[in-house]
């Protein structure tokens, strides 16, 4: 709450009715500071009532979609507007059926900054992703029957998810609206900040959250009951990683670098992936750890400062250099690598939840004779490219869908549009499950009660796999059956490694 420690000096006497005004609008600030809990100056974006306030410069908060966070996304928020007011005017004419609704909310970074990390093509491609989802639930029986019809509200939370506090406030006061809130998607990137948020949506209130594109193996139901994520876990990730590297015996030596910024916030990506990656490859990594500072948190180091780094990999040239960090910094010690010493001799970059478009491309790595390989939750190109064994049944669909309200096949390349649609299928089906057998919109308690029940004949038909939860074989929460293809570029071969098979989360 804002603290007020200026002494208000005496004023002449006013008439009664102006010291009333200035009450009401003094408290109505005091009430608006409150309520966003914070320290700084707030204005609302987009007028009173947009459910949009301006913090520390940016414009964080709640929409139908009829704010615009960015003009890159004018579009598509404005789609999703009016998918919106078409279920309004379904749910307000009684002599629809149905004609009833659920709301299901998009919790994510939407404004960007030069330290976010997400740029505003990724932003733009997940809220591709989220409207292709909720335009199918409405409008087709992809998803059980239309009913309840959905949704769809956008909560930004600050470029580094900071704001993530008063937008979570504004979330739960959705809880018991005419259109109750079922369950809140996206959550950003694996920080700190999102198991916070998490906790607080799911733990102290009962919202189901579903994670989109979270990794890290902290984030799990286990910990956050009510929680669940369509991405495999880091764990899974360095798994399929293993079965690889089991197939190139060749590979037999390694050296891991590794994110140590953790900072305020907390990057709970890298501290797991850099753990996981010590305990499946003990045994390969064979020399001394090499630590950087990450662009992601800030911090009074100079980020991706990798020179060093560079020069003591030609020192011990291992085969393979195991990557814990962030995409940004990626792109930043490929670079590095490009011009080390030792450019004669091979090298294999091994990591997760990479971008072949910040590579540099095939030619650029093949003359600095780098290979980078990573697992990841999606596989567009090769999906898209028709790889028969290893696209997901589903996928197909979901593409004819995407490319049939307009948006573009390569706006897939990132995986975003993938997850966050995924995401969304999640909370629609747990809400139409929960819906069965009441006459009323189901709440969050029932479809909370739901999520680790979608499974044997409630599994979720994802684009990037059938997604099961609440399996034995994995950490509930995680998904069960989920393909985890491991990619190489430049390509060897096909668009997956281990011999065109593709890891399975779950073992199935």
């Amino acid at each position: 709450m804002t603290d007020i420690d200026e002494k208000i000096r005496p004023e002449p006497p006013r008439p009664r009715r102006y010291r009333w005004v200035a009450l009401v609008v003094v408290g109505l600030v005091l009430v608006i500071a409150a309520g966003m809990g914070v320290n700084t100056v707030v204005h609302a974006c987009g007028g009173l009532g947009s459910g949009v306030t301006e913090i520390d410069g940016e414009c964080v908060g709640v929409t139908d979609g009829s704010y615009v966070f960015e003009e890159a996304y004018r579009e598509v928020q404005e789609r999703i507007a009016a998918e919106n007011k078409r279920v309004d005017d379904i749910v307000n004419d009684p002599e629809q059926n149905p004609n009833r609704a659920v709301t299901v909310a998009l919790l994510n970074p939407m404004t960007v900054t030069e330290t976010s990390a997400f740029t505003l093509d990724e932003v733009r491609n997940q809220l591709e992703g989220v409207y292709t989802a909720q335009h199918r639930a409405n409008h087709s029986r992809f998803v059980e029957d239309p009913d309840p019809l959905i949704r769809l509200m956008l909560a930004n939370e600050g470029s580094n998810q900071e704001q993530w506090q008063p937008v979570v406030d504004q979330l739960v006061e959705m809880k018991d609206a005419d259109a109750p809130l079922n369950a809140v998607v996206g959550l950003g990137n694996s920080l700190r900040l999102t198991e916070l948020a998490a906790k607080k949506l799911s733990v102290e209130h009962g919202i189901p959250t579903i994670g989109a594109i979270v990794t890290a193996d902290q984030l799990n139901s286990t910990n956050i009951p009510g929680f669940v994520r369509v991405t495999p876990s880091n764990q899974d990730y360095v798994r399929s990683l293993r079965a690889y590297l089991q197939r190139r015996p060749e590979l037999d030596s390694a050296i891991l670098v590794y994110d140590s910024n953790s900072g305020a916030r907390g990057d709970i990506f890298v501290k797991s992936l850099r753990d996981d990656l010590t305990r499946e490859f003990g045994d390969l990594i064979q020399f001394d750890d090499q630590s950087f500072v990450g662009k992601l948190i800030p911090s009074d180091a100079s980020p991706s400062l990798f020179a060093g780094i560079t020069t003591n990999i030609c020192a011990v040239m291992p085969k393979v250099v195991f990557f814990a960090g962030r995409k940004a910094d990626l792109r930043d010690f490929l670079n590095s690598l490009g011009s080390r010493t030792c450019r004669d001799t091979p090298l294999t970059v091994v990591t997760v939840d990479a971008d072949p478009n910040v590579f540099g491309g095939d030619v650029a790595l093949r003359n600095q004779k780098i290979t980078v390989v990573y697992a990841d939750a999606t596989d567009p190109r090769g999906w898209v490219a028709g790889a028969a064994d290893e696209t997901p049944q589903n996928f197909p669909e979901f593409q004819q869908a995407f490319e049939d309200l307009g948006f573009p096949v390569e706006h897939l390349d990132d995986g975003g549009a993938i997850s966050y649609h995924d995401a969304v299928l999640t909370a629609v089906k747990a809400s139409r499950i929960a819906a069965r057998q009441r006459p009323d919109p189901p709440g969050a308690a029932d479809v909370l009660s739901q999520l680790l029940n979608l499974n044997t004949e409630f599994t979720v038909p994802g684009a990037s796999g059938t997604l099961s939860f609440g399996d034995r074989n994995v950490r509930l929460g995680d998904p069960a059956g989920k393909p985890v293809p491991v990619l190489e570029v430049p390509a060897s071969g096909g668009s997956s490694a281990a011999d065109g098979e593709v890891f399975i989360t779950g073992g199935s």
